[in-house]
């Protein structure tokens, strides 16, 4: 009985691989087999342009980022290089400015018939509220109290107003504390400076029967004892007179550069 079954499932088998061989004999004959072949390229032809086209895409975008990724990395170097440029160029450029400014200060010293101890400032008020300055010398180097300071090419500054051992205080001419007695260079008007809380200098006191006019220079007059007589204060801006006042008025802007002193001199008497 076994026998006869394994012999029965055999013949089955070889029956259908015969009829199966049969058949793809009568396809290929009738050209169904070429359809299925021709099929079947297409198919692969498109999946594996599919899978090709996905692979160069995805490269392409992990070459940009990567590409961006250098190029972020490159130019955080350069951002860095131009801030340490510039900070080398900024620092250059306040000596160039600062080597300036003392070579202009001592052929100052040099041509000037005054005699001059020259003092570096060392403190000020950045915000200009303050109108005193603090310089590096003081009594044992022989500033006075009530010295006069002025700047290169003989501009005045103010005066020693407070004295330490090594540095001092200095006033400057637009503090309202501060009254200077001077004259119009052209005219010979006489009159009282004095401060304008460091918004400028208001010159006082002037006769009705002087005639003064805007751009006008205006110098220490040392009728005071003050200051010596000379110095240059700064030009008439503006002129406030009326008929029935006792005086003329005169608004002055200061010669010097106030908010930007880094060497003056002190006048000895």
């Amino acid at each position: 009985m076994t026998m006869r079954f394994i012999y029965t499932r055999t013949f089955s088998v070889a029956f259908s691989i015969f009829v199966g061989i049969a058949l793809l004999i009568i396809f290929d004959a009738k050209g169904y087999l070429g359809l299925a072949r021709d099929g079947f390229g297409r198919l692969y032809g498109r999946t594996s342009g599919t899978v090709s086209t996905g692979v160069g895409a995805t490269k392409e975008v992990f070459q940009t980022l990567f590409t961006i990724r250098k190029l972020v990395r490159e130019n955080a170097q350069l951002n860095q290089q131009i801030d340490e440029l510039s900070f080398e160029n900024a620092r250059l450029q306040s000596s160039r400015d600062e080597n300036t400014a003392l070579r202009k200060s001592l052929n100052f010293k040099t041509n000037s018939n005054l005699e001059l101890l020259p003092l570096e400032v060392i403190g000020a008020d950045p915000s200009g509220f303050s109108q005193v300055i603090t310089v590096d010398k003081g009594q044992e180097e022989g500033v006075g109290l009530n010295n006069a300071v002025i700047v290169s090419p003989g501009l005045l500054v103010g005066k020693v107003t407070s004295l330490n051992p090594h540095s001092a205080q200095v006033t400057l001419i637009t503090d309202p504390s501060l009254i200077v007695s001077a004259v119009v260079a052209d005219s010979g008007a006489q009159g009282l400076i004095q401060g304008e809380h460091g918004l400028g200098l208001s010159f006082n006191l002037i006769s009705q029967n002087e005639v003064i006019k805007t751009s006008d220079n205006v110098t220490t007059s040392g009728l005071a004892g003050d200051f010596p007589p000379g110095l240059l204060i700064g030009q008439i801006d503006s002129i406030k007179s009326s008929g029935s006042d006792l005086f003329q008025k005169a608004f002055v802007g200061p010669a010097a550069d106030l908010r930007n002193l880094k060497f003056v001199f002190v006048v000895k008497p």
